[in-house]
């Protein structure tokens, strides 16, 4: 189950559709509403005392244990970059009736930046949350052997639904088995939004099972060893014959002591990612960069690392893959970020005694097939205190992305990823908790997940069955009290989705929550827009408020309150159908901010303040079929335009909003 605590991912403010939302480091689908009132998607978390989320180039090494620990850089692109453990996840099966938790060995992310390890020892995939709330990322789903095998040693995507499990053990009779897992997108299936086993294939194999798998930029050619001196290659979509698998590269024929050893943790290398470029193997004591033509290699190259001997753990870079990799020895659990264009060491790191280094994979690190399918754009800008905003347009959809730090008081470098991916990996868990700041059960009631992204944009730029995803990073991720983001349409294509809700880290619903700041070390948040079920039993009469009417403008030293109200009745019963009593419409209100050099700053967040009440949520009051809340001015400068949106809690009935102006 998902943490119920917000993580700190530092104040955050997301506006959507010319709509804030705010945050350090951002990732969300895009929702353009072409509603008879503008929608608004905003929030702000509280600033936490957990450590800070996972970052891309954040390096995970699987330690035994059950444990896995991420190792942090500040400045990952240095000459000699620092490293520290940010934090040490565990997957709780140490409380499980192991002994010893488990041996944890390779693990991946997928292209919503989900971690997924392993454990060796009981023969799971484990879906960590990316939410820290609790402070050691839950298991959000564990994947248990369906074949029999035993040993899961790693984990592999294809940049779609699918996911590959190799495994050491179940080798018997020179075979050994890859599992293929799909995610279930069928919404009437109750493992909608779960990974489901398909099919199990048993391989020829060395001395184990194939334990160590990497997949090619097709998403169903398999590389694979299994601890002798053979490098495998499966087509998956195909039988398999007498012909398939091969053997890719037999390093037995290689000459002296390269003759000998023990294969490991392979990686296909790009750009083409189908072999050509070369295959790295974790090769004991040398990592190798071999190609290979017809099971003949062609070229190889050796890398020895001084006095560590049983090198196993390997994985390429993040930011620098076709040149640089991690690889990691198992007795000495030395930990090495290598340059082998250069042939250097960049840092060394290690584990620690009573630890075990038996796999690494990096944040951001994808396979070849996920690459392949994964369109990203990567921009970076520098920020001061003088331009604080930063605007962005998106060369997949024409979408505009502006980012503004408030109160930024320090010079600031934003890295922005723009990705377009398939849509099952912006579906939501199937546990969203509800963070709406207001909402008397902040943090712990739940609203339905399993939520489906937006996809109007991503459809019309000729990406079927996408979404648009953004990740924004700042470094350092302080000097500001929050971020406000903005997100537009090119403005020649309508979105008609209703109810849209703002999914952070895939886990919690963070629609519209109202003004808090802070700020901390930096971290990774994952955000997507997605569409909230509503009940089509009810329905808002004529779509929006009843009061205020979108565009009023109000004389402040007149109006020192508002009066919200709309009417909800059974579908085709309006206006005198009787409402249901058990919504929690909660109302949200921002400031649009002028131009400011040409470019329109994000949104301001305005807290809410009930008339007549000293405190208590912005909830409105049921009276009669009407549904009303006064909201005092007090705090609301003059001569700006605001927008304020309800959203229920409850998912009863959609979101409405409307803009007002105060002279």
């Amino acid at each position: 189950m998902e943490s119920k605590s917000s993580s700190d991912c530092a104040a955050t403010r997301v506006h959507v559709a010319g709509n804030p939302r705010r945050n350090t480091r951002m990732v969300g689908t895009f929702v353009f509403l072409a509603l008879p009132l503008m929608m608004f998607l905003s929030t702000v978390l509280r600033a936490q005392n957990n450590p800070p989320d996972w970052s891309v180039g954040d390096v995970f090494a699987g330690t035994g244990n059950g444990n896995y620990q991420i190792w942090h850089s500040a400045n990952p692109s240095a000459r000699n970059p620092s490293y520290a453990i940010l934090q040490t996840i565990n997957d709780g099966t140490a409380n499980g009736g192991s002994t010893n938790g488990g041996a944890t060995a390779g693990c991946a992310f997928d292209l919503a930046y989900r971690f997924f390890g392993t454990n060796s020892t009981n023969g799971f995939v484990d879906r960590y949350a990316i939410d820290n709330g609790d402070n050691n990322h839950s298991i959000a789903q564990q994947l248990a052997s369906h074949s029999g095998a035993t040993q899961t040693q790693s984990v592999v995507f294809d940049g779609g639904k699918n996911l590959f499990i190799g495994y050491t053990g179940g080798a018997a009779g020179g075979f050994g088995t890859i599992e293929r897992w799909v995610k279930d997108t069928n919404s009437a299936s109750t493992t909608f939004g779960q990974y489901t086993f398909v099919s199990a294939f048993s391989v020829p194999v060395d001395n184990t099972g194939p334990g160590w798998i990497d997949l090619a930029a097709d998403g169903h050619t398999i590389f694979y060893s299994s601890e002798g001196r053979k490098i495998y290659k499966f087509d998956s979509s195909q039988p398999v014959s007498a012909n398939n698998p091969v053997v890719w590269a037999d390093l037995s024929t290689l000459s002296g002591n390269n003759s000998a050893g023990t294969l490991f943790a392979i990686k296909i290398l790009g750009p083409i990612y189908d072999g050509s470029n070369g295959v790295l193997v974790a090769d004991q004591d040398n990592v190798k960069l071999l190609t290979a033509a017809s099971g003949v290699i062609t070229s190889v190259q050796v890398f020895k690392f001084k006095q560590n001997t049983n090198l196993q753990a390997l994985t390429l870079d993040a930011f620098n893959p076709a040149t640089t990799f991690w690889v990691g020895d198992a007795s000495t659990n030395n930990l090495f970020h290598f340059n082998f264009s250069t042939g250097k060491t960049i840092v060394t790191l290690n584990t620690g005694a009573g630890t075990t280094l038996g796999g690494v994979c990096a944040d951001g690190s994808f396979s070849g097939a996920e690459l392949a399918k994964n369109l990203v754009s990567t921009q970076t800008f520098s920020l001061t205190p003088a331009t604080n905003t930063v605007s962005f347009t998106s060369s997949f959809t024409g979408a505009v992305f502006t980012a503004t730090l408030p109160g930024l008081a320090n010079n600031v470098t934003e890295t922005l990823r723009d990705s377009v991916v398939d849509s099952s990996f912006a579906l939501s868990d199937s546990t969203v908790f509800s963070f709406n700041l207001g909402n008397p059960a902040f943090g712990t009631s739940t609203v339905p997940g399993n939520l489906a992204c937006d996809q109007t944009l991503t459809t019309a730029a000729g990406f079927s069955n996408s979404c648009e995803v953004f990740e924004l990073e700042a470094n350092p991720n302080s000097g500001f009290s929050g971020t406000s983001v903005v997100i537009n349409g090119p403005g020649n294509v309508p979105d008609s989705l209703p109810n849209p809700r703002l999914i952070r880290n895939l886990g919690e619903d963070i629609t519209d929550d109202i003004d808090l700041s802070g700020t901390k070390s930096p971290g990774k948040c994952v955000y997507t827009v997605n569409q909230q079920t509503s009940n089509a039993g009810f329905q808002i009469c004529d779509g929006g408020f009843a009061s205020p009417a979108n565009g009023t403008s109000f004389n402040k030293n007149q109006a020192s309150s508002i009066p919200f109200k709309f009417n909800v009745s059974p579908t085709g019963q309006c206006p005198s159908g009787k409402s249901p009593t058990n919504l929690q419409p909660l109302l949200i209100v921002v400031q649009l901010q002028p131009s400011s050099g040409g470019t329109t700053p994000a949104p301001v967040d305005i807290p809410v303040i009930v008339a007549g009440n000293s405190g208590g949520p912005p909830t409105f009051v049921l009276s009669g079929n009407s549904w009303q809340l006064q909201v005092k001015t007090s705090n609301m400068a003059a001569g700006f335009t605001y927008v304020a949106t309800m959203v229920d809690l409850t998912a009863t009935i959609p979101a409405i909003s409307v803009t007002f102006t105060l002279n």
